[in-house]
This record gives structure tokens, C-alpha cells and sequence, in this order.
């Protein structure tokens, strides 16, 4: 089969396409013959080796849609040709985490790598039913986001008629929060750094957007915004850049969420603006195994709307990448295979 290797970590150049062998699920295992996979910042970190070591050859993508080929032994709920979605998140199982429920607070919590090919093994537990009304591109371009989005609003208690500013707003994590706590509400400030793509923002639910420069400061815009009450909610992708701006602007009592770091993730701060605030700072990765085949029929029925930027053939990985990198996404960026 053809995939996408990484031998070394490093910039596009590493990603290499090549041929390797087709995998042969084991028991308990489903082989998908994958039609699309979305590409996520995580993969990113990834190929440059932030998130830690891997054995190598390393196939990255998380996230991806396909048809069921092949099953191992002791598969009960999945036959041939079924069309399924990959659900990311792996996890033991057996754990307090995990029959609690709180599947990322396992200690052997992981996220899935392998669908930069034609073929991923993964466990049966890890599909979901792909519903109707949705193509593969659209099915694959949903699950870190939306998966994330929907665990972290859970855990900020997000309500009717709080305010939310959103950092990041324009990439597929930030589209699906948007949607989702417009779903939930919410009124949400759309932070960007490209003004073309504030009516696109509005057109997805967001009730302002404000312009954001490297070097800004937005705090009196939020409070402006806001009669000088603050945001119930901040979710922060951006890392060192906007953090202090994040926890000076939310309200006594409110949620900071931390979901990523494109800037950077070193940063220093006050503790006193936190605990004389009562302010709750919220790490978000990933969700809940439950949440995708909870949420996936809101797509089918149009509720939520899968937002697609450009897709790429599997062997212009590297062009995808280099556009997340330098150009920047509205929504997802798919390969197809």
C-alpha cells in the first residue's frame, strides 16, 4: 500500500511517500481501507518530533474515514464494506478512567497514528458508524476538533448567554468550538488574524471578530465588548502570545481553557489573578470515547457543518502541511487516497 513515512523528524521534507506493507488486524482488530484523512496541527508536532520519540518508521494522521476490509479474530459488531469513521482516542479499557467514562485521564491514553495511507489497523472499539448525507473528506474532517471542542465546553460548564472569546477561530478546532457553543447559546468573540475571513466567521455564528496582530493587546476591546464585565469563557490555542491576555480578560469566575500552544508554550503569570478571581484553568486534549458517535448524527442532519479548506491528493501531504504551516486554514485540510 501507499503511505506517508516519517523516518526522522524535521520539516516537510520528511514526509515521504512510499510504499510499505498493508497491515494485517490482529484479534480484536479492524483493518479500514481509508478514502480520506484529516490533517490536524497534532500531526505537525508530530513530524517534527514534539510530541515525543516514535518508532520508526512512523505513519502520522489521526483522524480518517473509510470502508471496513478486513477483520481479526473475535470481531463481532463490523463486517466488510461497512462505511465507518476512525474514533482517535485510544485507551485501555478497564481502568477507573475509562469505565468511569473519562477515557483521556487514562494513564495509557493516546491519540492514533496512521491514517497518512490506504490502509489503518485500529480496535473495534475505535470505529464508528459513518452515517448518510456525509462524504468520506467530510466524515474525516471531524474528530480531534469536534471531539475536543465538545469535551472541553462539557468540563467549562458553557451555558446559554455566557460570553466566549475564541482564539485561533479560523482552523478546524476553532470552527467546530464556534459551532458548538453557538449550538449551546453562546455569544462568541472570533479572534483572527485575517480580515477576509471575518464574514466567513459571522457566517458560521460568530457575533463579533476582532483583528488580531502579533504584538496586540485586546484586553480593552473584551472589555468594551463586554461593559467592562469580562468573558465567561476564554479558549486559547495560541500559547505564550495571548495567554496573559486570556487570563487578564475572563471574568471572576470564569474558565480559561488551554487547547494548544502555536506560539509557544512558555509562559509566566500572576497566580493571585487566579485564585482572587476564582478563575479555573482548564487543560482540553481530546475527549471522551462516547462524544464522536454522540455528535456525528448532528452532521448528517445539518446541525453542524463540516468546513473543508482544500483537500490534497495522499502524496501532496507535504503541500498540505506547508499550507497549515504558512497560509493558514478556514477549517480542514483533507488527503484523499
Amino acid at each position: 500500500m501507499k503511505a506517508i513515512c516519517i523516518h526522522e523528524p524535521g520539516d516537510i521534507s520528511v514526509l515521504r511517500y512510499e510504499e510499505v506493507d498493508v497491515p494485517e488486524p490482529g484479534v480484536g482488530q479492524v483493518r479500514v481501507r481509508l478514502r480520506a484523512a484529516g490533517v490536524n496541527h497534532r500531526d505537525i508536532w508530530v513530524r517534527r518530533g514534539s510530541t515525543g520519540p516514535f518508532s520508526q518508521p512512523l505513519i502520522p494522521g489521526s483522524d480518517g474515514a473509510g470502508e471496513v476490509d478486513a477483520i481479526g479474530a473475535g470481531v463481532a459488531s463490523w463486517s466488510v464494506g461497512q462505511k465507518v469513521v476512525i474514533n482517535p482516542g485510544l485507551s485501555c479499557g478497564t481502568c477507573v478512567a475509562c469505565t468511569s467514562g473519562n477515557h483521556p485521564a487514562c494513564r495509557k491514553f493516546r491519540i492514533f497514528d496512521g491514517t497518512y495511507a490506504e490502509y489503518a489497523v485500529v480496535p473495534e472499539e475505535n470505529l464508528v458508524a459513518m452515517p448518510g448525507g456525509l462524504t468520506f473528506a467530510e466524515a474525516a474532517s471531524i474528530g480531534i476538533p469536534y471531539v475536543t471542542a465538545e469535551d472541553f465546553l462539557v468540563r467549562a460548564h458553557a451555558l446559554p448567554g455566557q460570553t466566549m472569546l475564541l482564539w485561533g477561530a479560523t482552523g478546524g478546532l476553532g470552527l467546530a468550538t464556534l459551532q458548538l457553543a453557538k449550538l449551546r447559546g453562546l455569544r462568541v468573540m472570533a479572534v483572527t488574524r485575517s480580515q477576509s475571513r471575518s464574514e466567513k466567521l459571522r457566517k458560521y455564528g460568530a457575533d463579533d471578530v476582532l483583528i488580531y496582530n502579533s504584538g496586540d493587546d485586546l484586553s480593552d476591546s473584551v472589555m468594551s465588548l463586554t461593559q467592562g464585565r469580562g468573558l465567561d469563557i476564554v479558549v486559547d490555542s495560541v500559547g505564550r502570545e495571548s495567554f496573559m491576555q486570556s487570563v487578564s480578560s475572563v471574568t471572576r469566575g470564569g474558565v480559561v481553557v488551554t487547547v494548544g500552544s502555536t506560539t509557544g508554550g512558555q509562559v509566566a503569570f500572576d497566580l493571585a489573578k487566579l485564585f482572587r478571581s476564582r478563575v479555573t484553568l482548564l487543560g482540553a486534549f481530546m475527549g471522551n470515547a462516547s462524544i464522536l458517535p454522540r455528535i456525528l448524527p448532528l452532521f448528517s442532519r445539518g446541525t453542524l457543518i463540516p468546513v473543508i479548506d482544500n483537500s490534497f491528493p495522499l502524496e501532496q501531504a507535504d503541500q498540505a502541511h506547508e499550507q497549515m504551516e504558512n497560509h493558514g486554514v478556514l477549517g480542514k485540510l483533507i488527503l484523499t487516497m
